[in-house]
């Protein structure tokens, strides 16, 4: 039995392990775990005191690890399992989620220079397959340009630490936005409300080239979707979104899927299956009300010739 309270690494690695190429995210994949356990537990009608006494642990382990904390312990997942008598399949896959759950992947040692709200979004793009975005006033941070990420990131001082780098930051913007465009990738689709198109987040030029961006990524890159929601949009139900918000789908076999809201202050990151699924059926409504992906393109076209006329272009 190994020591209550050691920190422990992947067995038979120095260090917690690097994040394989996709790979779910550690994040999502320490919450998946920490409800199997939790899960586990009631099945059998045992406490988590009753588990950290028997297996010798702080009854404080057995809450981090259900909560999802960092770096669950590899020797006191096995114990529990075994102490539990899991079979070997259900096994298999706790085993799998926690070694998961140590892995560190690069925006780890960037966190404080990029944003440590950054590197949390990075951690959940980890090993998607689709990713759905709305985004309320601002265009997406995975289709931003180097200037308008700068613009809108020197713009926001409060929102980052005394470490941030907008430079380091901008880089590891493009470095997400290079993953999730890669051959491989995820699907990515994005409804942009339209007063993100027509408020002024930059100078008007960056905007222009920003707008072109965008159609220009549709261009060249069939695994992306956007489309524009008019203001005067008629939603089903009424919905009025509150937030922006990203939906993130993964590859591992639980099929697990994550929901990030962007609130001023933080962001409010959920994976329990019953939180999620109004923002599912929310982002329906908004891309059946949004226009389709031909005339959001017109649109956005439109848009950046008003802003900086470019002749002998047609819109």
């Amino acid at each position: 039995m190994t020591s209550p309270g050691r920190l422990h690494c992947r067995p038979g690695l120095r260090g917690p392990w690097r994040l394989p190429v996709n790979r779910p995210s550690p994040y999502v994949r320490r919450r998946w775990l920490g409800r199997e356990i939790r899960r586990l537990r009631e099945e059998h009608g045992v406490t988590g005191e009753s588990i950290a006494r028997a297996l010798q642990f702080p009854r404080q382990q057995i809450s981090a690890l259900e909560n999802g904390h960092l770096g669950p312990d590899i020797d006191l997942v096995s114990g529990i399992c075994d102490y539990l008598a899991v079979g070997v399949n259900r096994r298999t896959a706790i085993m799998d989620a926690a070694a998961d759950g140590w892995a560190r992947g690069w925006w780890v040692a960037e966190a404080e220079r990029m944003g440590i709200r950054q590197a949390v979004y990075a951690d959940l793009e980890s090993g998607t397959k689709n990713i759905a975005e709305y985004a309320i006033s601002l265009i997406p941070g995975l289709l931003q340009t180097p200037a308008f990420a700068d613009a809108r990131l020197r713009s926001e001082p409060a929102r980052h630490g005394d470490r941030f780098e907008p430079a380091s930051a901008v880089t590891a913007r493009g470095r997400r936005q290079s993953l999730v465009l890669a051959a491989g990738g995820p699907r990515y689709e994005a409804v942009i409300d339209e007063i993100a198109i027509r408020r002024s987040a930059a100078d008007p030029v960056v905007v222009a080239e920003q707008l072109r961006h965008v159609v220009d990524v549709c261009a060249h890159h069939p695994s992306v979707t956007v489309q524009v929601l008019p203001v005067d949009a008629s939603i089903r139900g009424h919905s009025a979104p509150r937030s922006a918000y990203s939906i993130y789908r993964y590859r591992d076999p639980q099929n697990s899927q994550a929901v990030a809201v962007d609130t001023l202050t933080h962001d409010v990151i959920h994976t329990d299956p019953d939180e999620l699924d109004p923002y599912l059926s929310l982002h329906g409504r908004l891309k059946a009300a949004a226009l389709s992906p031909e005339s959001s393109i017109r649109l956005l076209r439109a848009a950046a010739e008003r802003l900086a006329p470019t002749e002998g272009v047609s819109v």
